[in-house]
């Protein structure tokens, strides 16, 4: 019965997902080319349609025109699990225990030897490739911007996944994962945006990343529950639109001077998946004849983004132009695919309080980003970057894999009179450097799954093999994590 349910939930959830609208790299990286260029740091001046994520204030100052575009990251990165010692396996000895009897201790292990992944290295080395198009546009009003930009991952509409931080991950991928940079979701992205300049010195700007939330549910009904590969379905679907808003402002007191401000909502893709279960013959305990139900609910919340505020000042003086900015990210509001927190998934008892030490914390992230136009119509940028990690040291039951990163970027821009217009060409390089990190595992903070007081089923006998520690945690008793990460973009745009 309960694999029949669990594939059926599954198949729902994937279903329901194709109406996501998140992308993953690019708030690192940048939306546009030109945000690219300077690390994605346009925060006080801004060049590209980009401008609607990092200061939508900013979209007054872009140039009408519409544009496309390629942006890719490839990561160079690993997760080297440690040896493990031998003692830590959990035995096949035990089914014979009772710390496996049926409708008990649910999250029980398998025994490691039986596991259909064995544990084993993560090596984050997949290509993450989007196609955009931008149009921004004046609609004819002064000192006014409107701004739209999509971008599509070149492996097709959707490519997500979700893991477990902890010895859950032992029945799927058995490895320990990124969580913050090299292993994203690929799905569309849509931004619409809006800015005016009410007076010379002030622009304001707001913007818009377009989703939905989904709410899912499988009506099962199964005629012969020893039968594993037959049931009768019906689906349901609905979907209510969300999206994050982001609001900027740009001051400017002097010709030379600006001065950016940014608050961008948090966000992440809620799928919400009910499943009832009807057995044929299948009743309440009990006297009277009453159907026994079979309910499960599964909640989701996909690329997680924390919520922001930036401020940036920059300068420009005739053919240069700079910017620093610092950025504020909530990320003790973490949220994982699973829908759980950090510190939630760190405890493991019944009726546990959350255990705050392995809490996200907010940071602080840093950018510098500058320009030269050093002939008519060419012009250099480049950036640096450093994003502190919001993760706890892992040296107790998850294992969220993350460190701080560093990133340093380039971009050129070649603008060509073409007709009435100018075509516009733009490339961008960014390299990423995340510091290997070595995480080491606290035994007395990791789930033992083989209780030292097992006993077997039959006569109650003591298990010597269930004394110390027996656990299917990939991460334990400890990984190596880091690398370095290439990504670029070219685009061409006609401006009118």
């Amino acid at each position: 019965m309960r694999p029949v349910l669990s594939a059926s939930v599954g198949f729902l959830f994937s279903i329901s997902l194709l109406s996501a609208s998140w992308a993953g790299p690019l708030r690192m990286t940048g939306h546009d080319t030109a945000s690219m260029g300077q690390g994605s740091g346009e925060l006080a001046w801004g060049h590209g349609a980009g401008v609607m994520y990092s200061n939508p204030a900013l979209l007054v100052d872009v140039d009408q025109g519409l544009g496309i575009g390629f942006m890719f990251i490839q990561p160079f990165m690993n997760v080297q699990l440690m040896d493990r010692p031998n003692n830590a396996d959990v035995p096949i000895t035990f089914y014979d225990s009772d710390a496996g009897i049926a409708g008990s201790n649910l999250e029980r292990p398998l025994p490691t030897a039986e596991l259909r992944v064995q544990r084993h290295d993560n090596d984050v080395s997949e290509l993450t490739s989007y196609l955009s198009l931008s149009l921004v546009e004046s609609l004819g009003l002064e000192n006014f911007r409107f701004g739209l930009s999509v971008l599509v991952p070149t492996s097709g509409l959707m490519d997500i996944a979700s893991q477990y931080p902890d010895e859950r991950e032992q029945f799927f991928s058995n490895t320990v994962h990124m969580t913050r940079f090299g292993e994203w979701s690929k799905m569309i992205s849509m931004f619409l945006g809006a800015a005016y300049r009410p007076v010379d010195w002030l622009s304001i700007g707001a913007a818009i990343e377009g989703g939905l939330n989904v709410n899912a549910s499988l009506d099962m009904y199964i005629p012969e529950a020893t039968v594993q590969d037959f049931a009768l379905v019906n689906v349901a679907f609905d979907a209510s639109p969300t999206a994050r808003a982001m609001v900027g402002v740009a001051a400017r007191p002097l010709s030379w001077l600006s001065i950016g401000l940014v608050w961008r909502d948090r966000r992440y893709s809620e799928v919400d998946a009910d499943a009832m279960l009807n057995l044929w013959n299948y009743h309440e305990p009990g006297d009277d004849t009453v159907p026994k139900r079979v309910k499960q609910r599964h909640m989701m919340a996909l690329d997680f983004e924390p919520q922001e505020v930036s401020l940036a000042i920059g300068v420009k003086f005739d053919r240069i132009f700079a910017q620093a900015g610092v950025t504020w990210n909530h990320w003790a509001d973490f949220i994982d695919t699973h829908h759980k927190r950090a510190q939630e998934n760190a405890v493991w008892e019944e009726g546990a309080a959350p255990d705050d030490k392995y809490a996200f914390s907010d940071t602080f992230s840093l950018s510098l980003g500058a320009g030269y136009e050093y002939l008519d119509g060419l012009s250099l940028t480049g950036g640096v970057g450093w994003r502190p990690t919001p993760v706890p040291d892992q040296d107790g039951r998850t294992n969220y894999a993350d460190a701080d990163l560093v990133d340093v970027a380039l971009g050129h821009r070649l603008d060509l009179k073409l007709g009435a217009g100018v075509l516009r060409i733009d490339v961008a390089m960014q390299v990423w450097f995340m510091g290997e990190t070595t995480v080491n595992k606290d035994p007395s903070q990791i789930k033992d799954e083989f209780d030292d007081d097992a006993r077997t089923l039959i006569g109650a006998q003591p298990m010597p093999e269930a004394a110390g520690l027996q656990t299917n945690n990939p991460g334990f008793p400890g990984y190596t994590l880091g690398g370095w990460a290439l990504a670029g973009s070219v685009s061409g745009a006609y401006l009118f």
